[in-house]
């Protein structure tokens, strides 16, 4: 090996200031590391980078924390490349550290015209602003492999091309802070991947997209947002394989033109699993491949509102139980958009011929099950279908369920002649009800109404 250059590499803890430890990087560049311990920063800390002076700061990950104490909107980390510059050669990597923030404070990362920039397996808490700021003339970024957890957003980018973002989770904290989005991709963004996250538990958009192209949303988990992702006058994006657990799944507002929605698990959708509005005449989305189902939760379910786009192809999806409206919808004319091989079902019909009782059941007064034969037909006669847990139905017997119950699929079988069925399956046939679904790792069983 020969060494045409020996780069420096400067420990913050001996410094004993980490904006001291930055502001001895040389102009050729270097590297800063934080050992482990714990260290209190009250003011920003800043550096100005030029081209060729490449940096690396690094940690060792849990263990290394930065706790951000100033409380007066200021960011902690605040980076500059080449001002005003498209891919100068300058090369930047943060990684294995832990900050923490508060309310007041600003961003943790807030990173000005970077390029070839690495983010890899940081943990941020608590920011009153974002976890990670990347703007302007940004290029070549990727964030991979971070937590990011009850900050006001998890990542903010605008004017910036090439962005990934993988395996990171972002999540809010009980008692924590209202948050804004969790991702931003804003005007001026090009060729971003959101792939293969856990984005969770946020207080309005788990993604929003706003007036920007060209982008994946692939394999990510989105779950317990009012909407899960949103996009606004955009173009050329696909949506796929993702899993979205939220009130609104896709909502499409402006003039969006040629998005890709499919492959897609959307389930608990009661405001709408797609829905366009406010679409002036635009469109030109496919939507296919999706399951939109209900799933074994009591919210409620929406299918496909294509609102006032046009010239959509809508086929191949798998719309289960759709509780409100019809399952594919469009305001002025349904036939101005390819719509077809679509398979709208609901939870009876997995219910099979044999299984449905030839004549009537009766249940005796002295049946352990009697209590859930009167729960079961005393219920609203508008309600089609109903979830319950094995808990549920253990308060409303007043006593255990056989082990059988939790063991064995069997045990919950409809029978179709009343003499030979077993007393569980009376209770629920007498009361008009059939089993549909059963989890037995959930512990959650589905009714339908014969």
């Amino acid at each position: 090996m020969k060494i045409i250059e020996q780069g420096a590499t400067i420990n913050a803890a001996e410094v004993g200031d980490l904006q001291k430890a930055l502001d001895m990087v040389p102009q050729s560049g270097g590297a800063v590391y934080i050992p482990a311990g714990k260290y209190e920063i009250d003011k920003p800390v800043k550096l100005s980078l030029a081209d060729q002076q490449h940096l690396y700061i690094y940690g060792d990950g849990r263990a290394t924390v930065l706790n951000y104490t100033a409380t007066d909107s200021s960011h902690f980390l605040e980076l500059s490349g080449v001002e005003n510059s498209w891919w100068p050669d300058l090369k930047i990597t943060i990684r294995d550290l832990t900050v923490v923030g508060n309310y007041e404070c600003g961003d943790a990362f807030h990173l000005l015209w970077p390029n070839d920039t690495m983010i890899d397996s940081c943990f941020f808490y608590g920011f009153g602003g974002c976890a990670i700021v990347v703007t302007p003339q940004a290029t070549n970024v990727t964030i991979r492999d971070c937590w990011m957890r009850d900050c006001k957003r998890a990542l903010h980018a605008d004017n910036l091309h090439h962005l990934t973002f993988h395996g990171n989770q972002t999540r809010s904290a009980e008692g924590g802070q209202r948050q804004h989005e969790h991702i931003y991709i804003g005007r001026h963004c090009r060729e971003i991947r959101i792939v293969n996250n856990h984005i969770a538990y946020g207080h309005t958009e788990g993604i929003i997209l706003d007036g920007t192209a060209q982008h994946v949303i692939a394999n990510n988990t989105i779950e317990g947002f009012v909407t899960g992702i949103k996009a606004i006058d955009c173009r050329d994006i696909i949506i796929n394989s993702n899993y979205l657990h939220c009130p609104t799944g896709v909502l499409m507002e402006g003039d969006n033109r040629g998005i890709t929605v499919s492959g897609n698990m959307m389930t608990t959708n009661y405001d709408g699993a797609i829905t366009i509005r406010d679409a002036y005449g635009s469109g030109a989305h496919v939507i296919s491949g999706n399951v939109i189902r209900q799933s074994v939760f009591e919210d409620g379910q929406k299918g496909i509102d294509l609102g006032d786009a046009r010239d959509c192809v809508v086929t191949g999806n798998l719309i289960e139980d759709i509780t409100d409206g019809p399952a594919i919808a469009a305001g002025p004319d349904l036939s101005r958009h390819v719509v077809a091989n679509n398979c709208v079902t609901d939870s009876s019909s997995h219910v099979i011929a044999s299984d449905r009782p030839t004549e009537p059941v009766e249940i005796s007064l002295k049946s352990k099950y009697y209590p859930l034969y009167e729960h079961l037909r005393n219920l609203p006669s508008q309600k089609r279908r109903v979830t319950m847990t094995f808990g549920q139905i253990e308060r409303v017997l007043g006593s255990k369920l056989q082990p059988a119950a939790r063991k064995s699929r069997k045990w919950w079988d409809n029978e179709s002649a009343p003499v030979a069925a077993h007393a569980q399956a009376k209770a629920w046939m007498a009361a008009g009800w059939l089993v549909t679904i059963v989890k037995r790792i959930e512990e959650r069983v589905v009714f339908v109404r014969q």
